[in-house]
């Protein structure tokens, strides 16, 4: 397995009009999950995007991550999910660290249910 949860990775983002889009991603599905499913994971979108639906969103700080840093204020979209498998993912570029990651899966169980 070369990825795991709380990764952060680029991969083509589809989006509601059909578009894909290069964007940085979390991992937030268990590794487990990953192997029973032959590599399926599920990611939640990073966006600079702060316009549509702030309600949403969780902003990341460069304290919250490891190994890379954001050139924009970035956010994660956190009623944006959707389900990848290892060969669509371009690169991992760093992860988020444990207690961060934490708040981002309440924020979206907040967000979705």
């Amino acid at each position: 397995m070369k990825y795991h949860q709380r990764d952060i990775v680029e991969v083509s983002f589809l989006f509601p009009d059909g578009t894909f889009k290069p964007h940085p991603a979390i991992i937030v599905s268990n590794d487990q999950l990953q192997e029973d499913e032959d590599g399926m994971f599920y990611l939640v979108l990073i966006t600079s995007n702060d316009r549509l639906n702030p309600q949403y969103s969780y902003p990341l700080k460069d304290e919250m991550i490891i190994g890379h840093t954001f050139a924009k204020p970035s956010l994660v979209k956190c009623q944006i999910i959707a389900g990848y498998i290892e060969r669509d993912v371009v690169r991992r570029l760093g992860s988020i660290k444990q207690e961060y990651f934490n708040e981002i899966v309440d924020k979206i169980i907040e967000s979705i249910f």
